[in-house]
């Protein structure tokens, strides 16, 4: 741990400094090519939010004015309002945003940064350029993905993050809060080997870091935890991320797809401390099938597997967590709060029925089961947990990015979990963050 506020400062400098440069270079991209031509506008689209003289507007009306607005203010092309969340637990952030694209004989590029914060002092910067090939042949079926780089970085804080010790025998009046600052800078590559595979990795650097807590009356990580019971606790080494990754999936538009599984193996390599290296294998198995015209069941599985070599550890912040979303915001064992349970590996398996009720809006019923283990070894230890619940999701008709979802969820034996509030928006559509 950091004690030195000085050190701490320095830190974040470096990390957003790093960002910045990406930035910048990027721009200087797009100043090496012609810009778009502006956008001839549509003056025969009739306004949906003028409605004709002496007519009332009913609820329907003021549901296309409300989309039109918000189309409006978070536009792709120029400067747009960015609203989401920084991460769970962070409340509602706002910030700018600002994108444009660029059609290309032979490659497609797009480019999107953000800059948001939340009302809890989360803070967020993130830039991504993506070079997407475009292809010559006429005849190339319309689903066949195309080769797909990103270059990207961004430097993300979060000042208080659950933390209830390791293992699934957790307690939830063990729990304490740290401060996590991260900063990344990466590149990542996806190409089709065939209508149903896609192969890819990732190359990123890693800069962690645990700010201390200062406040007296906060119960923080390194007062209540040690290094034996919070591996990192003291030291957060830069890391030298590389991972792979195939992707088998039904035809059809990425997000409209029935079947997605995707496998994943990634190297962490520390390279300050030589302490905190290890392995993590990832499997994520998505499967949706629709019957009677509005009614869809979703299934996903997740397993996550680490191994590490003789004398070295997995830091508890880059472990992975199950309750309520984890810290990419992907929705685990609802029913708990936020990062109940932490651990080396974890087996989750989640059942979705969505009922279509008017427009994009969907009921939704829920089951989750999983837990977490130190060890493959080891997963007959402890619970496995269940929660289960229901609710209303905002999603356009057969997509996944859920743009509102309200849900009680049930069945922790630690209360109710109640969530309000939309989907994560704003950040360019990486492959692996």
């Amino acid at each position: 741990m950091k004690h030195a506020s000085l050190s701490a400062d320095n830190h974040a400098r470096r990390m957003i400094l790093a960002v910045v440069s990406l930035l910048f270079c990027c721009t200087l991209v797009r100043g090496q090519i012609e810009p778009p031509a502006a956008p001839v506008p549509d003056f025969t689209k009739p306004n949906p939010c003028k409605t004709p003289a002496g007519q009332k507007p009913n609820f329907a009306d003021r549901v296309k004015c409300a989309k039109h607005i918000y189309d409006k203010l978070t536009a792709k092309d120029g400067f747009r309002v960015v609203i989401g969340s920084v991460a769970p637990g962070s409340s509602l952030a706002g910030g700018v945003g600002y994108g444009w694209r660029k059609p290309n004989p032979n490659w497609q590029l797009q480019f999107d940064t953000s800059a948001r914060v939340s009302i809890k002092k989360y803070w967020e910067i993130d830039g991504n350029l993506r070079l997407t090939k475009t292809s010559s042949s006429t005849t190339a079926p319309v689903d066949l993905s195309s080769l797909k780089i990103n270059i990207y970085g961004f430097v993300k804080d979060m000042p208080r993050i659950d933390f209830f010790g390791l293992g699934p025998n957790s307690r939830e009046e063990d729990r304490a809060v740290f401060h996590y600052r991260e900063a990344v800078i990466g590149t990542d590559i996806s190409t089709p080997v065939n209508r149903a595979l896609d192969i890819g990795g990732a190359v990123e650097g890693i800069w962690p870091d645990l700010i201390r807590i200062a406040n007296p009356t906060v119960t923080s990580v390194e007062r209540k935890y040690t290094e034996a019971t919070a591996p990192g606790l003291t030291s957060q080494p830069p890391y030298f991320h590389v991972a792979a990754f195939a992707n088998l999936h039904s035809r059809g538009q990425e997000e409209a797809r029935k079947l997605e599984y995707i496998f994943a193996y990634h190297a962490y390599q520390d390279l300050g401390d030589h302490q905190f290296s290890f392995r993590r294998f990832n499997a994520d198995l998505r499967n949706k099938f629709s019957f009677a015209d509005k009614n869809e069941i979703r299934l996903r599985a997740r397993v996550s597997l680490s191994e590490t070599r003789v004398g070295q550890r997995v830091p508890f912040y880059l472990m992975e967590t199950l309750g309520g979303s984890n810290i990419s915001g992907d929705d685990t064992l609802r029913g708990f709060r936020d990062y109940r349970f932490r651990d080396r590996d974890f087996a989750l398996l989640q059942v979705e029925y969505l009922r279509a009720l008017w427009g994009p809006i969907d009921f939704i019923a829920f089951y989750d089961t999983g837990k977490v283990a130190p060890s493959i070894s080891r997963f007959d230890e402890g619970r496995l947990r269940h929660t289960y619940g229901l609710g209303i999701v905002v999603v356009p008709r057969r997509l996944d990015n859920i743009l509102f979802r309200f849900y009680v969820a049930l069945g922790s034996g630690e209360g109710s979990h109640t969530y309000l509030g939309g989907g994560l928006t704003g950040r360019a559509n990486r492959l692996f963050r």
